[in-house]
Parts: structure tokens; C-alpha cells; sequence
């Protein structure tokens, strides 16, 4: 029998979960074992590196994956242009790179002029299977996608220690990220294979191009907003100081992430099916913020309370200077994760320009508040970006109100139950967080407020946050428990 698109994306949301917590996890040991390998300066190093080429990577794309995704029906011709200009402009942002290369390292405060030349190869490599990634992702062949992301995963952080064990340093980041792209594009091109053919049709290059621009100018600010704090720290406060900065951010970005994949990678396409039904969007969009709630709240939690521990754990004993700028991101969580559900509505319904005008906003923010706050070392600024983070996403959700008619009561409906359960619950965590902190190791009192805090939740959401949640929200969770039996326990198969 043939998938429902219903069923594709819970599936989508099965996989891109199950594999998400795994890479999680390969991550969290990756950067556990790597963090007590490098130093913050080499961390640091890097970062600002990738501030270039994430920015690069914009241009390189030009929104060419995102239009596929967000057409209905694509032709020969259509794709074929895609793969075209994803070729061309993955060799004209290497060559830039590496002929400019002294003079854009220079723009963030690098000297690793040689380190960019190298790393920047991996837009040609990437532009091979550019244009399979996104119908993999379109035809929401998502397992296929998770278990690609894991593997290049595990080859990055296999690399990267190899390396770092034999002294590379930085080098053995730079050298596991271009190997683990490889691994991706050929994995991609296998599942995914497209008849090779060079050419630009006028009428699909020029839609391309115009989905593309308007793209690729909205993921420019929003690039801006991500990188610009990394950008002072490295202008204004130096390698030592972003390494320790950006470790705190890190360490926000593993939930972050796994969120984001799903939005990225499921939720997309789907509401581009839909893009014409609003009251299915409007029920998407306030069922999955509410669940982000519930896995957003506990994490701020325990984060809040035992972070020096959670450093200590994840990162070792040398970044201590990572705890309070860390303390201070994680406040932003919920907000950061729940952004991604409006970010990935405003594309499916192709609104791309809407989207710039809050990229540009929010980037604003960001830039002007890190310069206002670096006056107070990267604690400042992680203040001011957590601030900026809040604000984007209240100004998206208006946004998202004005596209599908979604009114900021009813959203606040479904999050108020959880809001009051979590305001208790990190009242009592708070209390019990100083009983805790006599335990002897890190490892022992992180498990132990973790235990705690998740059972104090799995009760109020039985007895409390369930009750109060409207009907929705109930079948919503009704249909995902349903579904998740079926994924997990196999049917029984007639065997007369």
C-alpha cells in the first residue's frame, strides 16, 4: 500500500529523530574526547574560519536545493539547471576563496590564510550531490538522510581524533570536515543518482535564481545573526576567547540541532504539500511548539542548575570560562528551537522575501548587541545574543500569525499549562540542586538532577499538563504514541 504524506512525515520525523539522538550522542563523545585533545585557541582557530565559509556557502547554493524541495513538479530540464548552476558556483566560490583568500581571512581576524585555501575545496566537492540531497529530501526518503548525516558523522569525529592524537591540532578539523563531506556527496549520489547533464534552460535558471535570491539574501542575515557574535568575539577579544564562546554555544546547538534537522528535513516539504491549507499548518505549528516545550524546559532546567557539572562532564576541567556564557545561552533554547518551526513554514510557503526582512532584523540585533556587550568579555555578548534570539522569535511568530491566520492567544493556549508545570519544577529543582552539589563526581550529580527532573515531568505531564492542554494536543500526542507503537512493535503477520 502507498504512504500517506502523513505517514512519510511521521515516519520522516521517526527516523530523523531516532538517528538525530544517535548522532547526538557520537557528537557529545566526539567533543568530549576532542575538547580535552585541543585547546581553546584551536577551537578558536577553526571557528573563525567557518565564519567565511558559511557565509560562502550561501552564495554557492543560492537557494538552487530549497527551490526543488518547494516546487510541485519538476522536470528534466529543471533539474538539470539546478545541478548546472550548483556546479558552476561551487568552483566560482573556491577559485574566489583562494585567490582572495589573504584578504577575506583578514575581514575576521584570521591569518590561516592556508587553512581557508583548503577547507574552502569542499564546495566542489559538495556541488556534486547538491541537487541529489535535495530530492532525497523531497521525496521524504528520510531514512535514507539519517543514516548519510550519521555515518559522515562518524567519520568526522573518527578522523578528528585520529589527528588530533597525532598532533595536527586544528588541522585535524580541518581535514575530518573535507573527508566526511566526501563520504557525504558519494553516499548522496548513490541513493540518489541524477543523469548527469550540463545545461541552463532560461525559464528554470530564472526561477531558479529568483527563489534562489531571495533565498540566499535571507540566509545571509541569518547567517550574519548565527556567525556575527563569533565575528566581534574574534575581531574584539581574540582565538582563546571565541574557543571558549563558542563551546558554550556548541553545547546550545546539540538540542538546537536535532530540531532543526527535522524542521529542515521533514517539516519543509511537508507544509510545501500543504502550503495552501492553513488550518493544517496552523495545527502543525502549535502542536510541534508545544511539544519543543516540553523537550525544550527540562533541558533549560538541569542546564541552568548543574552547568558547571555539564561542562566539567562534556568538555574537562580547562573551560571553566565556558560555564556562565553557557548558563546564559541556554536561557534563549526554547526560543531557538521554536523559531525553526516558523523558519521552515515561512519557506514552504515560499514567502522568502517576508523571511529576509526578520533575518535582517534579527542580524541587527546580534551584531549591534555583541559590539554593546563585549565590553563584559564573551559573558556580554552571550547575554546580548540570548536576547536576540528571544526577540526573533516573537517577531517570526508574528509573522507566522499574519501568513496563516494564527493568533498569538491560541498559541499561548497550548504553551500556559507547560509554562506554570516548568516554573514549579525549576523552583524545586533550584531547591535541590544544593543537596545534589555534596554529591562526590560531576558524572553522579548531572545524572542524578537529570533523574530528577525528568521524573518530576513524566508526572506533571501524566497527571497535570495533559489534562489542561487543549483537545488538540491530545490527539496530537495520541496519534504520535499510536504511531510510534506501530513503528516500533511489528505487526502480526497472518500465517495460514
Amino acid at each position: 500500500m502507498k504512504e500517506s504524506n502523513k505517514d512519510k512525515a511521521f515516519l520522516g520525523v521517526y527516523w530523523m529523530t531516532i538517528m538525530g539522538l544517535a548522532s547526538v550522542v557520537i557528537r557529545l563523545l566526539i567533543t568530549m574526547i576532542l575538547s580535552r585533545l585541543l585547546l581553546p585557541k584551536e577551537f578558536g582557530q577553526v571557528a573563525t574560519i567557518q565564519i567565511i565559509i558559511s557565509f560562502a556557502e550561501i552564495f554557492w547554493m543560492m537557494g538552487v536545493g530549497s527551490a526543488i524541495v518547494q516546487k510541485k513538479q519538476l522536470s528534466d530540464d529543471y533539474i538539470a539547471t539546478g545541478n548546472t548552476l550548483n556546479l558552476i558556483l561551487g568552483l566560482i566560490i573556491y577559485v574566489t576563496i583562494f585567490i582572495f583568500a589573504s584578504f577575506i581571512a583578514g575581514i575576521v581576524g584570521s591569518d590561516n590564510i592556508t587553512m581557508l585555501r583548503v577547507l574552502s575545496i569542499v564546495f566542489v566537492v559538495h556541488s556534486i550531490s547538491g541537487v541529489s540531497e535535495a530530492l532525497l529530501q523531497k521525496e521524504m526518503r528520510f531514512k535514507v538522510i539519517s543514516i548519510i548525516n550519521t555515518v559522515a558523522a562518524v567519520v568526522n569525529g573518527a578522523v578528528a581524533i585520529i589527528l588530533a592524537f597525532n598532533g595536527f591540532g586544528a588541522w585535524s578539523l580541518v581535514f575530518a570536515q573535507i573527508i566526511s563531506v566526501v563520504i557525504q556527496t558519494v553516499l548522496s549520489i548513490v541513493n540518489k543518482p541524477i543523469k548527469f547533464k550540463l545545461k541552463i534552460e532560461k525559464g528554470s535558471a530564472k526561477e531558479l535564481l529568483n527563489f534562489g535570491t531571495g533565498y540566499a539574501l535571507s540566509k545571509v542575515f541569518n547567517n550574519i545573526a548565527n556567525q556575527g557574535d563569533y565575528f566581534v568575539v574574534s575581531q574584539t577579544l581574540g582565538s582563546a576567547a571565541l574557543g571558549f564562546y563558542n563551546r558554550a554555544y556548541q553545547l546550545l546547538l546539540v538540542p538546537t540541532n536535532l530540531i532543526a534537522t527535522v524542521m529542515e528535513r521533514v517539516l519543509f516539504p511537508l507544509l510545501a504539500m500543504y502550503q495552501d491549507e492553513h488550518e493544517k499548518i496552523r495545527y502543525v505549528v502549535m502542536n510541534l511548539t508545544a511539544l519543543i516545550a516540553i523537550l525544550a524546559f527540562p533541558i533549560t532546567i538541569i542546564s541552568l542548575t548543574m552547568g558547571s557539572d555539564l561542562v566539567q562532564v562534556v568538555l574537562g576541567s580547562k573551560w571553566v570560562e565556558t560555564i556562565l556564557p553557557f548558563k546564559i545561552l541556554i536561557i534563549s533554547l526554547f526560543f531557538r528551537m521554536a523559531y525553526k518551526i516558523g523558519d521552515a513554514l515561512v519557506r514552504s510557503l515560499g514567502a522568502v522575501y517576508k523571511r529576509l526582512w526578520v533575518q535582517i532584523v534579527y542580524a541587527s540585533l546580534v551584531i549591534g548587541g555583541a559590539y554593546i556587550g563585549k565590553e563584559w568579555g564573551i559573558v556580554g555578548v552571550a547575554v546580548t545574543t540570548t536576547i536576540a534570539i528571544i526577540i526573533n522569535y516573537f517577531i517570526m511568530t508574528l509573522l507566522i500569525g499574519h501568513l496563516v491566520e494564527l493568533k498569538m492567544r491560541e498559541l499561548l493556549g497550548y504553551l500556559t499549562p507547560i509554562i506554570l508545570v516548568s516554573a514549579v519544577i525549576g523552583g524545586i529543582s533550584f531547591l535541590i540542586s544544593s543537596p545534589v552539589a555534596t554529591l562526590p563526581y560531576a558524572l553522579v550529580r548531572l545524572i542524578v538532577m537529570t533523574l530528577a527532573v525528568g521524573l518530576m515531568y513524566l508526572f506533571a505531564f501524566k497527571f497535570f499538563i495533559i489534562k489542561y492542554m487543549p483537545e488538540d494536543f491530545k490527539g496530537f500526542i495520541s496519534i504520535v504514541r499510536d504511531q510510534t507503537i506501530n513503528k516500533l512493535v511489528p505487526k502480526n503477520k497472518n500465517t495460514k
